[in-house]
């Protein structure tokens, strides 16, 4: 597998798994957002999908084929796996905008496969904040909604001659 730094724009050959592993653990209890996607080197016939998730482990194989599986801290039934890649990028040069990296693999049939890791930071408090809504049962949402629009509500009979808005009540069976 080659290596392409994309600062300075120079490519080395793997020295070892280590060397790979080592790389690789930065992503360890990080979010990371990941993107998978194929296409015919014509530019047709594309797929694509998306996701982030807390590494939780990375486990690098090399028996007849290097295997690198990348496992969701999480949910343990989600994981990446990618399967003798033939390069890999590592986009290291811009400072503050987090590490990355591709893997590259090309198929008979002028098939290219990308796998893109890139460190959204170390799982943390603000991380945790950002799913809170997730949290939140439809019940109480409705609740909240109904707070804001009566804490907005003119008293009825007020000075604008206004009456509270009609309260919505929705009912999940």
């Amino acid at each position: 597998m080659k290596i392409i730094y994309t600062r300075g724009n120079r490519t080395e050959t793997l020295a070892s798994i280590s060397t790979l592993r080592r790389i690789l653990s930065r992503f360890v209890r990080h979010r990371v957002f990941y993107e998978v996607s194929s296409r015919n080197k014509r530019g047709h016939e594309f797929f694509s999908t998306k996701n982030t998730f807390v590494v939780g482990s990375i486990e690098v194989t090399s028996r007849d084929y290097l295997s690198i599986t990348i496992f969701d801290a999480h949910c343990s039934t989600h994981s990446v796996e990618i399967l003798n890649p033939a390069a890999m990028r590592i986009y290291d040069e811009t400072p503050g905008k987090g590490f990355a990296v591709s893997f590259l693999s090309g198929a008979p049939g002028d098939v290219e496969s990308r796998c893109y890791l890139r460190d959204e930071g170390e799982e943390g408090e603000d991380l945790r904040a950002r799913g809170a809504l997730e949290q939140i049962t439809l019940p109480q949402l409705f609740e909240y909604v109904d707070e804001i629009r009566n804490a907005g509500a003119s008293p009825a009979g007020g000075p604008s001659g206004a009456t509270a808005p009609p309260r919505w009540h929705v009912q999940l069976v």
